[in-house]
């Protein structure tokens, strides 16, 4: 039970590091909780074993590291707005042009 823990555990914590720095950073999270709950079940099982917890802390420290990284993007990355003018003159030009396509289509009526 503790091998499989620790195996998961380990895993959810590199993905998790792995998804704190690419831009999908907020997904992260999901990773983070289920190697932070890895590690709490693990501490559990090594006290009743008496055994040293050396992989519960660098599946602490992963976590940490990827948590700190996620938090880190998201209160100092800004999404900036472009210029939302051009996108609105797009957006007139396609409804003309799709306007004059319709215009242009001869359909039968016959049914």
């Amino acid at each position: 039970m503790k091998k499989l823990l620790s195996t998961l555990g380990f895993i959810s914590a590199i993905l998790a590091t792995i998804l704190a720095v690419t831009p999908l950073s907020n997904l992260a999270i999901f990773p983070i909780i289920a190697g932070f709950i890895c590690g709490i079940v693990i501490v559990f099982l090594s006290k009743k074993e008496k055994q040293k917890p050396k992989t519960i802390q660098y599946i602490f420290l992963l976590v940490i590291i990827s948590l700190s990284i996620t938090i880190y993007k998201g209160v100092f990355t800004t999404l900036e707005v472009g210029d939302t003018e051009q996108l609105e003159e797009r957006d007139e030009e396609n409804l003309e042009d799709s306007k004059e396509i319709l215009e242009g289509l001869d359909i039968d009526e016959d049914l």
